[in-house]
């Protein structure tokens, strides 16, 4: 099966790791046909493991190994990702705001009336489907909202964030690759 990690706090804060050196690390845990997309930790990987939470816990262990600090980390199939690029949960969101998803490991454990708002009302969550927040960034005092630490305090699970444009960027490369990774297998 085809899954892409989202890894948190990847090349922020004097956190530099090298793409190159990145996958390695991920086939070093045994994942094939591994593949990353620019510098802020989106990893592509095949493994038989059905079970998005070990493949989240393996991951975030061998992280803690190799680099000596923790990585969130958030799996979804790619097949996931293909389905919120489709239905585009944003259609009907000024094309002007600043939108993005917030990936969590788990569900949400109570019932949500929305549009929820942080307490700056500087992040307005419209919508959860499963484990992922659709989030629209609002502008207060000079300084645009962040979801992380919201949605963290307010539902207690790990959250790694990436704007609606980067998700999408992130589907065409992993069309793109795989489209590569056909052709090549049928010379």
């Amino acid at each position: 099966m085809r899954y892409v990690a989202l890894l948190r706090a990847i090349n922020v804060g004097g956190r530099f790791v090298k793409m190159e050196a990145l996958a390695k690390m991920f086939s070093s845990f045994g994942f094939q046909n591994v593949k990353t997309f620019i510098q802020s930790g989106n990893v592509f990987f095949d493994s038989d493991e059905t079970d998005v939470k070990k493949l989240e816990q393996k991951i975030e262990s061998g992280l803690q190994k190799k680099l000596g600090y923790e990585v969130a980390t958030t799996v979804r199939t790619l097949s996931e990702l293909g389905a919120m690029v489709k239905s585009n949960p944003f259609k009907k969101i000024s094309p002007d705001a600043k939108i993005s998803v917030a990936f969590m490991t788990e569900e949400p454990k109570e019932k949500i009336k929305f549009p929820i708002f942080s307490s700056k009302k500087d992040v307005e969550i419209f919508a959860i489907q499963q484990r992922d927040a659709f989030c629209i960034h609002h502008l207060v005092d000079g300084q645009w909202g962040y979801p992380n630490q919201f949605i963290e305090k307010a539902f207690k699970v790990k959250t790694t964030v990436r704007f609606w444009s980067a998700v999408i960027k992130l589907m065409e490369f992993a069309e793109s690759v795989s489209e590569k990774s056909t052709s090549e297998k049928s010379k």
